[in-house]
């Protein structure tokens, strides 16, 4: 990326301009001005233009659905549903399938809670979850899922991106295994959609789940889910509402037969607002390229984890090999009383990381720069 694009990039993202570094984007990402506005001319016409314009807005939600279609490679955007975050997504999931006694899935002990818990609810039905640990590098090997799947295995849920180490998952190895062993596969994407590329037919994925508030830099509640046809054909709605039906306006006839699942999960009037905003962010993002943008995700992690090694007191959690990881590089530092003090004090400076279980965590995007990280780190790597 040059540094004209670079500069490009940076103009429409406010925060820079008043000397901001911000580089937690795992966990919240800033708005840019192109997001800001389009949820302002929402809320413009909204009270004072035509208040009520529900066509445009459903073309904007059906442009929004075709956006992510694009961005995860699917041919299908009716099988996108949009959520409102990751645990809501997993939830309907974890809730629409019929379960048996004795059931098993497959997790691992990196898991951020939105991945764990819509699952846990299950024992009371006595299903069991299977705990995998991470190699000492913190990874999980597809060989570990193999290995652990039995004639009770139905689901195999992992993050794309771990939210603690940046361990990056071998998604197409793992969706191979579950597609031979005819298990449902379900990934949380919010670590990962945004930073670097899923395609879901590629790698087998029954079921994609995401927020768009983290590298999709789009606003809060906002998410979605994919689902397959393989996993809608077994999947009941774990909720529903007026427009699950099949002609919503026909309202006197309860009767009516459901819509297929994917669409039946959207049981009201949707985050218009917030859709907007996705759709602006979607465009920005899809317009200068995932690849680029991961690729500049990558650079600004190779620049960090140089810096880094230089000094003797740092120890780098997240995997060194660049196929392992993404977006996010977490580190300690020997000596250091409170990772959550210095992450306050940082902020008295106009810095943004993160403090995750006594670790440090930067997670740059692409309109970052390299001075930037270079000034955060000589920080860190400070006495």
């Amino acid at each position: 990326m040059n540094s004209s694009d670079k500069a490009a990039y940076r103009s429409i993202f406010p925060h820079t301009q008043n000397g901001h570094i911000y580089l937690n984007h795992a966990a919240i990402s800033p708005l840019s001005s192109n997001v800001s506005g389009a949820i302002g001319h929402f809320m413009e016409d909204r009270s004072s233009g035509n208040i009520e314009n529900f066509e445009n807005w459903m073309n904007t939600v059906e442009e929004t659905r075709n956006l992510i279609a694009t961005l995860i490679h699917t041919s299908y955007p009716e099988r996108i549903t949009f959520m409102g975050n990751t645990s809501d997504a997993i939830s309907a999931i974890a809730e629409g399938l019929n379960w048996e006694p004795g059931d098993e899935i497959i997790l691992n002990t990196m898991e951020f809670p939105s991945n764990v818990q819509p699952f846990r609810i299950l024992e009371r039905f006595g299903v069991k979850l299977i705990f995998l640990k991470p190699d000492e590098f913190g990874r999980i090997h597809p060989e570990q899922i193999e290995k652990s799947i039995t004639k009770k295995t139905r689901l195999v849920s992992i993050s794309a991106v771990q939210y603690l180490n940046g361990f990056k998952a071998d998604l197409k190895a793992i969706g191979d295994l579950c597609k031979r062993d005819n298990l449902f596969f379900v990934v949380d994407g919010i670590q990962a959609l945004g930073a670097m590329d899923i395609h879901v037919d590629t790698c087998g994925i029954d079921a994609l789940a995401t927020g768009g508030h983290k590298w999709l830099m789009a606003p809060m509640g906002t998410g979605f889910l994919y689902i397959s046809e393989k996993l809608e054909k077994q999947l009941s709605p774990a909720k529903t509402g007026w427009l699950s039906v099949e002609v919503p306006w026909d309202l006197t006839n309860f009767n009516q037969p459901w819509l297929p699942v994917s669409k039946h999960l959207e049981t009201g009037t949707l985050n218009i607002s917030g859709i907007y905003g996705l759709h602006a962010s979607l465009k920005n993002l899809l317009e200068i390229g995932t690849d680029t943008i991961r690729k500049e995700i990558g650079q600004l992690l190779d620049n960090a984890i140089n810096l880094l090694e230089k000094s003797s007191s740092i120890r780098i959690v997240t995997p060194l090999n660049p196929a392992d990881r993404a977006g996010i590089l977490t580190f300690s530092k020997n000596g250091m009383d409170s990772t959550d003090d210095f992450v306050s004090d940082l902020k008295k400076d106009r810095i943004t990381i993160s403090s995750r279980e006594g670790l440090l965590r930067i997670s740059p995007h692409y309109y970052n720069t390299h001075e930037e990280i270079e000034t955060v780190l000589n920080k860190v790597s400070g006495p």
